[in-house]
């Protein structure tokens, strides 16, 4: 840390001469449901958010980095308000940018879902590229960020590593080690791989993996947490394939590993967490430039113990029609489960006015609930009945502001609710 702070203060002379770019947004959300039984809820919620960070630039320099979000509740005087710091952080770049430093909270982006950190970050770009690419190394090590407050979590710490490869036309490998320790106990164990590989202009595959080399507190085995492969093929300009196949468990690590701390039972259930797995082919024509036509099969399953389920998708977009700026997509889905059958549908027509505003009209048919449950993960609640129109706006008024305006009417099965969003967003 002496280190960094000595480093940190050669920088700081020229640090007011430093390019930077920064975002302020700040959204208001009001709804009002309606319940079947008649019942009225009111709810609103206001966003605010801003980020600024210094602008990448070859040689030595001091950097930094702040992103954070808070949200108040007006109407809830019960619910309080809620901070969210994904970067809050200064270091330095030395000997020609082939080494970095960082202190303070930051999120890895190189490590997904889990790269939030508070502490020490170091990276090292190795001098020359190799025929496969240009190597990066980096070393990390701090506590656990709290999600929804400033702070982070008592007696947890993390600590790890990354190798990175990156190549010509954003071809990257990264393959990293995660550990986070909840006191004595080893919360999670992690490995994660992700890539991009692009073959020209015909071919590209992207994959993200986390594999738990040791269960939730010791208490399971290792297993796949999460994969996603993304393989897309267009050998002509008229068609291109696309597959997907996406893997993923819901688990609360935090909470299994308190509770064996604090000697509670854990149940057995909780240690299974599979919520979510699909696979799907989708192939695409495009007979013109402003025309694209597609269709996919695919089987998936929402929640561990449900069994497999088909659906079939089909669907077109015409773009600049008549070359007036008028856009029309619309696509069709037929699901097909043990206990049901039904058709979810899409259908959005947007208008281009003048080169700053954009119109959009949607209207959407069987829509998904997603029911958070704390300990187990979570649910997916389909609602073949529901409908959802909505109208919103998006004005690039100029380079500085952006104003968005979202108006939405939903009918599920037993409530109604209308929602209205506006947000503003200055860029600086």
């Amino acid at each position: 840390f002496c280190a960094v702070a000595v480093l940190l203060q050669t920088q700081l002379v020229s640090a007011q001469a430093i390019p930077t770019n920064g975002r302020f947004a700040l959204f208001y959300t009001w709804s009002e449901r309606e319940l079947s039984n008649s019942d009225t809820y009111d709810f609103s919620e206001v966003i605010a958010n801003f980020s600024l960070f210094s602008e990448p630039r070859p040689g030595n320099h001091f950097e930094f980095g702040i992103d954070t979000r808070v949200a108040f509740f007006p109407d809830n005087e019960a619910r309080d308000e809620r901070v969210s710091i994904y970067d809050a952080w200064v270091g330095v770049t030395g000997s020609g940018g082939r080494w970095t430093l960082r202190l303070g909270q930051m999120w890895l982006r190189s490590l997904g879902g889990i790269g939030a950190l508070g502490g020490m970050f170091g990276e090292y770009r190795f001098r020359n590229a190799s025929s496969f690419g240009q190597f990066r190394l980096g070393l990390f090590a701090g506590l656990e960020p709290k999600v929804r407050e400033a702070g982070f979590v008592d007696g947890v710490t993390k600590g790890g590593a990354y190798v990175a490869v990156d190549a010509d036309h954003g071809r990257r490998h990264v393959l990293g080690w995660v550990l986070i320790r909840n006191e004595e106990l080893t919360e999670r164990s992690i490995v994660i791989f992700n890539n991009f590989i692009p073959v020209g202009r015909k071919f590209f595959l992207y994959q993200a993996l986390e594999y738990d080399l040791e269960g939730a507190a010791g208490l399971s085995d290792s297993d796949l947490g999460y994969f996603f492969t993304n393989i897309r093929y267009a050998p002509v300009r008229l068609i291109d394939f696309q597959g997907t196949y996406h893997r993923g468990r819901s688990l609360n690590f935090r909470s299994i590993t308190d509770d064996v701390l604090d000697g509670r039972p854990v149940d057995p259930e909780r240690l299974q967490g599979l919520l979510f797995e699909s696979g799907r082919l989708r192939i695409t024509v495009n007979p013109w430039r402003w025309v694209r036509i597609w269709g996919s099969y695919g089987k998936d399953r929402n929640n561990s113990d449900d069994e497999w389920a088909d659906r079939a998708n089909l669907g077109l977009s015409f773009n600049n029609i008549a070359k007036i700026g008028l856009d029309l997509s619309a696509s069709t889905s037929r699901i097909n489960r043990l206990d049901r059958e039904y058709d979810s549908t899409w259908v959005s027509l947007g208008k281009t006015i003048g080169r700053r505003v954009y119109l959009s009209l949607d209207y959407q048919k069987s829509l998904s609930v997603f029911q958070f449950d704390d300990g187990v993960g979570g649910t997916i609640e389909e609602r073949p009945e529901s409908e959802r129109y909505s109208l919103s706006m998006n004005a690039n008024l100029n380079r500085t502001f952006s104003l968005l305006l979202v108006g939405e009417y939903t009918e599920h099965d037993d409530y109604e609710e209308v929602r209205a969003l506006t947000g503003l967003t200055i860029r600086f």
